[in-house]
């Protein structure tokens, strides 16, 4: 059997009072969401645990099955994804040209991010090429935008903490190592900050500041730093899990998981939700009609709806993604050689506080194929899925359970290979 996997990023939500303390999900008319649910298996899913507010990377890892491993950090995976080279050991850590205000002694991040033209970015970052590291080698990659990677090689740690405080009018934080962490951490934690504070100074008195100046426009004053990652290699999907795969997705993190764990990658980015989802379902039903056995398929839109702040804005989108969804049920729901998979990787509260990005609540799962139970649960959203025969899991469970309803789960303790590996090897007669 073959897997298609589809990840909704952030379809999960709270229960909105704008929408009558229903979520998003339920109040959107889904109807092939729906079928799905009625025609397989349903649960809810912990990416993570119980109450962890997730980001993309960690419930990816997860869901990905590798959250038994050591997990590098987004950087790092945003890095390959990039086509940076790294080595094991490197520590990548995420830098961002910031527009910043120093009032009573403490620095703090301008409300609104002031535009930046890709020569005025593309100048700065020629100029931050200057800089003389302490510690480490160091090298910065320009990502286009206000966007950088530096690369620190020779012994960096990644235990040390971020400067980006996220959200706008917060104070700047120094850079520090973790609590009772090595001397590398330490060396680690000062050689950033010394970077950003020569960036800082060097950034006064720049051309490009003394140009947006005369324009009446905010300087490009400041650094900002986050996600220090440890590249480390891991076995690839195909000798991990035994399937060939392949992600069909926008965003470079995950032509970064494509990398990292030896995947296919192929790049769709349309403005229209509906298009844009509709061509990659496309194109998995293509790549799944080739040798590859699983397919991943990724959309950001209900994430990018829960955080305008506008529940019907998020109703309105999952109603267009399920629209999309059509050739899944007519083609491939009822494909005995195929198991569908629909979840997500974190909720995203599309109401209430600015400053909470994803929640730590569960989210709907529902699997379709020949070998799973059909349960009684019929409309697919957070609470009906609850009910499911899946019952209650966790990311790191996502795996052996495809594994299982593939029927290529290994059996008890057998071992027919030199390596101990969680599904069959097929026997090679002599």
């Amino acid at each position: 059997m073959k897997v298609l996997m589809i990840i909704l990023d952030g379809m999960a939500d709270r229960s909105q009072p704008a929408l009558e303390r229903r979520t998003p999900l339920q109040a959107a008319d889904t109807p092939n969401l729906d079928h799905l649910a009625a025609a397989g298996a349903c649960g809810h899913m912990y990416p993570v645990a119980p109450g962890v507010c997730p980001t993309s990377d960690m419930a990816h890892w997860r869901i990905f099955g590798y959250g038994d491993m050591h997990f590098p950090g987004r950087a790092a995976i945003e890095a390959l994804g990039e086509d940076i080279r790294l080595e094991p050991d490197d520590v990548v850590v995420r830098l961002n040209l910031a527009t910043t205000v120093v009032e009573s002694g403490n620095r703090y991040v301008q409300i609104a991010p002031a535009y930046l033209a890709e020569d005025q970015a593309a100048s700065i970052v020629e100029s931050l090429s200057g800089y003389r590291p302490a510690h480490f080698k160091v090298a910065l990659h320009h990502l286009g935008g206000p966007f950088i990677m530096m690369v620190l090689r020779g012994g960096a740690s990644a235990h040390v903490s971020d400067s980006d405080p996220v959200f706008y009018q917060l104070p700047v934080p120094e850079v520090k190592p973790f609590t009772g962490s090595s001397i590398q951490a330490e060396r680690t934690a000062e050689e950033i900050a010394r970077f950003l504070d020569w960036a800082g100074e060097t950034l006064v008195s720049h051309p490009v500041n003394e140009a947006r100046a005369g324009e009446g426009m905010t300087p490009i004053n400041y650094i900002l730093s986050k996600w220090p990652s440890m590249y480390r290699e891991v076995p690839p999907f195909s000798a991990r899990w035994g399937f060939e795969g392949s992600i069909i997705a926008s965003g470079v993190l995950y032509s970064g998981f494509a990398r990292y764990f030896g995947m296919t990658f192929q790049r769709t980015m349309i403005d229209d939700d509906f298009e844009d989802m509709s061509m990659k379902i496309e194109s998995a039903i293509r790549t799944l009609e080739g040798s590859h056995d699983f397919v991943f398929v990724h959309t950001k839109a209900p994430d990018e709806a829960a955080h305008t702040g506008k529940p019907q804005r998020k109703v309105d989108t999952m109603e267009k993604l399920d629209a999309a969804l059509l050739p899944v049920v007519e083609r491939l729901a009822g494909n005995g050689e195929i198991l569908t998979v629909v979840t997500a990787d974190h909720p995203t509260p599309s109401g209430g506080s600015p400053e909470v990005m994803h929640s730590g609540e569960s989210v709907p799962v529902v699997m379709t194929g020949r070998n799973v139970r059909v349960d009684d649960v019929r409309e697919f959203n957070e609470i009906s899925c609850v009910r499911g025969s899946l019952g209650q899991i966790t990311g790191n469970d996502m795996m052996p359970l495809i594994l299982n309803f593939t029927d290529r789960a290994k059996f008890g303790n057998s071992r027919l290979s030199e390596v101990d590996l969680p599904y069959r090897v097929p026997c090679i007669e002599s």
